[in-house]
């Protein structure tokens, strides 16, 4: 247990952070994510080993912390979420960037995105070694997952679950008008024209529009659909200012402006006034798109697997179960539909107070029994090839070889480049302020264009045409 008291864990970031990460700090202890509770000295058993969770992953991980203890009684896990208010994927990376700081870390695990790999290898263990003096057989995750904790070679996270965007739709809403899965913006227009009509129906398509990685991901798959492209990990030739990237940006605006989707959700809670105030608005995130999908009736959801869960949970009033269709994400061409990748695994950052504590718990979280139960619990993907295979899986979620289809056949991955995080944040910039309407399609995608440019140290042209 670790011996920095209460005040100096506050205090001791402020030593060795610059302004910039002081201020980001105070946001994050703002919006509730703050380091775990200290011990009083780092001798004493057992060791807790701390790390990040989504709100809505805390009942699964809290299951399978239980079953670790009951194996390892020397070891507690700690499993920190903000449950007042969901936090994004681009808040919990910060909370880890400025953990890396601190002596030692505070959170020993670092349970993380695919793309945070290149930006963090520099501050997290190489696991390589480890995997080997262990004999641990790397061979059941799928490649592709395993193939994203590496950076140039050598292994930095190891895959706890995998991840793909999916389209989940209304298909008893389509079967009552006669109407097919739309493929064009024109039919998915007049879908949702006149699916809304009805009382129960307010949203025609409901996505990740916040400006945040969700967006990021979103923007992609149509990305895809156009021909267009971000960043070559292999050459790091940039695309944002390509025919086919802007092309798709202008169709997220399109999708706006002929009322298909919203962008924004009022916060305001009833009786407040109606006024328009943008601090009432928010973008929509994962969860607030499915609430108002299940809520106040959308006919499709961009969202990621794990939604099946709750849409079809019949213990809820407003479950959707036998009215649910899945299919990939819209490419509005003629193109060929595609998923963002998504996934999510383990590091152990150089800092950490009890590195060997934390590998033996990776191994256990990572092995095909732990993320059977977390998989069952949760309808997360898992990132072993047999689990998609499994019978008492496959009864429960039907869907699931075709899951693994989906991600080996009809996936497409972000870039992984180093400056990942500033690139994305230069790309979620620009498609919010073109979403919103607060600058022109050109403009922002040519300004995105030069940020990362000068991100990935490129000189001469702002064109990568």
């Amino acid at each position: 247990m670790r011996r920095t008291s209460s005040r100096s864990r506050y205090l001791l970031p402020l030593r060795w952070l610059s302004i910039t990460f002081v201020l980001q700090l105070v946001v994050l202890f703002v919006l509730g994510v703050s380091w775990p509770r200290q011990q009083a000295t780092l001798s004493a058993s057992p060791v807790e080993l701390s790390f990040l969770v989504p709100v809505d992953e805390v009942k699964p991980w809290e299951g399978l912390s239980e079953d670790f203890q009951r194996k390892h009684p020397d070891i507690r896990i700690n499993v920190v979420t903000n449950r007042q208010q969901y936090e994004t994927t681009d808040i919990r990376k910060n909370a880890y960037a400025l953990d890396f700081e601190l002596s030692p870390a505070q959170y020993d695990l670092v349970y993380m995105d695919t793309v945070w790999t290149p930006d963090f290898a520099g501050r997290l263990q190489d696991l390589t070694s480890l995997a080997e003096a262990d004999s641990f057989d790397v061979t059941g995750f799928l490649e592709s997952e395993l193939e994203a904790g590496k950076y140039e070679g050598r292994l930095y996270r190891l895959p706890m679950r995998a991840d793909i965007g999916l389209l989940y739709y209304r298909k008893d809403l389509l079967e009552e008008i006669g109407a097919a899965l739309p493929s064009t913006l024109a039919e998915l227009e007049q879908v949702s024209d006149l699916l809304t009509q009805r009382p129960d129906v307010k949203f025609g398509y409901l996505w990740q529009s916040g400006p945040y990685e969700g967006l990021i991901t979103t923007f992609i798959e149509v990305m895809n659909g156009f021909g267009g492209q971000w960043v070559d990990p292999a050459t790091n030739q940039v695309g944002l200012t390509k025919p086919e990237t802007v092309a798709a940006a202008r169709l997220l605006r399109s999708l706006v402006q002929r009322n298909i989707s919203p962008v924004t959700r009022d916060t305001r809670e009833s009786g407040q006034s109606s006024a328009a105030d943008t601090a009432d608005k928010e973008g929509y995130v994962e969860q607030s798109s499915l609430d108002d999908f299940m809520n106040e009736g959308g006919v499709f959801l961009r969202g990621w697997p794990s939604f099946w869960s709750v849409l079809t949970d019949d213990s809820r009033e407003d479950s959707l179960k036998g009215k649910i269709g899945i299919a990939l994400p819209f490419s509005f061409t003629s193109a060929d539909s595609v998923g963002c990748r998504g996934g999510w695994g383990f590091g152990i950052p150089t800092n950490a107070a009890y590195p060997d504590e934390a590998w033996t718990a990776i191994k256990y979280f990572t092995s095909e029994a732990a993320q059977k139960k977390f998989t069952l619990a949760s309808g997360f993907l898992p990132s072993r090839r047999a689990l998609f295979e499994d019978d008492e899986i496959r009864e429960q979620y039907p869907h699931m070889p075709r899951m693994l289809d989906y991600l080996e056949n009809s996936s497409v991955s972000r870039p992984l480049v180093t400056n990942y995080g500033a690139a994305s944040d230069a790309l979620k910039t620009a498609l919010s302020d073109i979403i919103n309407g607060n600058r022109s399609v050109d403009e922002a995608m040519a300004e995105a264009q030069a940020k990362t440019r000068e991100l990935l140290n490129l000189e001469g042209s702002n064109s990568d045409s």
